[in-house]
């Protein structure tokens, strides 16, 4: 019974760790898109883009946004969030990035 047990575990870890990562891509691309509109909203010329300022906000900020979005989303899931409800948190964000996008 025991390998039974250990087998079992090791396809949950397996499910949890896809999950998180598939959490965190989804929270770096939503973040990517949110700096890319917010420049272009403040008019960002192009060289401020590529010089200090404009390098640390598009490396940092989708990273941080994607740990944000994993980290919850694991807590979520944790306290028993599985399925549906996740989905429509999911389905709740693409449509605030949306309605950034359509400004």
């Amino acid at each position: 019974m025991l390998p039974a047990v250990q087998a079992d575990s090791r396809s949950t870890s397996r499910s949890d760790l896809a999950y998180v990562i598939g959490a965190f891509t989804f929270g770096w691309l939503l973040g990517l898109v949110v700096v890319f509109k917010l420049w272009h909203l403040a008019h960002a010329p192009r060289w401020m883009m590529f010089s200090g300022v404009g390098y640390v906000s598009l490396m940092m900020a989708p990273v941080l946004v994607g740990f944000a979005f994993a980290r919850v989303m694991g807590r979520l899931a944790g306290r028993g969030w599985r399925g549906a409800p996740l989905s429509m948190i999911g389905l709740g964000v693409c449509g605030l990035v949306a309605g950034l996008l359509a400004l």
